[in-house]
């Protein structure tokens, strides 16, 4: 088998082992549970840099909103769990012990050891974690809480602005601002503030 077969099998086993009896349905590189208002997903991200020798890759965790999406990128038609823009992202390595930044399989891995660390990594700190935030107002206050080490601003106001605080909707807005890194940073979340107030109205 090479590596990107291997690299598949692995995804579609880690299913079995950690998602599948969670309510998760897979289809392609998607691991999704629909919770009506958000979507969470595990995400089989590749290396273009992959080849049948050696496959890199990521497992990004993710939840996804129709709502706030289409609030805050309405120019990117939302179709579901993508690539694109996610209320919240997290890399299920972190998790890992110790956290890994990316994984690899080779033709001659040891896929099930592989599956039994991420599994692991999913039911003892991913799975946990998302349960926490399965509805807007859950996820809003774990974003909230979690500020400080991630970049969610925008996850945040558009939360605010949907659950109808538009106040502090603002007021969040105003300090993302003022704590830009960049003039590119910052010109970003102008054209995004500007997207939810006029979409809001």
């Amino acid at each position: 088998m090479n590596s990107l077969a291997a690299r598949d099998k692995l995804f579609s086993d880690l299913h079995v082992a950690a998602f599948k009896r969670h309510g998760y349905k897979k289809k392609g590189h998607w691991v999704t549970r629909n919770f009506g208002e958000l979507t969470h997903s595990f995400y089989l991200r590749a290396s273009r840099f992959g080849s049948e020798e050696k496959a890199l890759f990521w497992i990004d965790v993710q939840i996804f909103s129709e709502n706030w999406h289409r609030l805050v990128f309405p120019e990117r038609p939302y179709k579901g769990p993508s690539e694109g823009p996610s209320l919240y992202s997290k890399e299920l390595g972190s998790w890992c012990v110790p956290p890994q930044g990316q994984h690899a399989v080779t033709s001659s891995a040891d896929i099930d050891a592989l599956v039994k660390e991420l599994a692991q990594a999913a039911e003892e700190g991913a799975l946990p974690e998302l349960s926490k935030c399965e509805a807007p107002e859950s996820l809003l206050e774990h974003l909230i809480a979690k500020a400080a080490e991630d970049s969610s601003e925008l996850g945040i106001v558009g939360l605010l602005y949907l659950l109808g605080r538009e106040a502090e909707a603002r007021e969040h807005m105003l300090k993302a601002k003022s704590r830009a890194a960049h003039e590119n940073e910052l010109l970003f979340l102008e054209l995004r503030e500007r997207n939810i107030w006029r979409n809001a109205a």
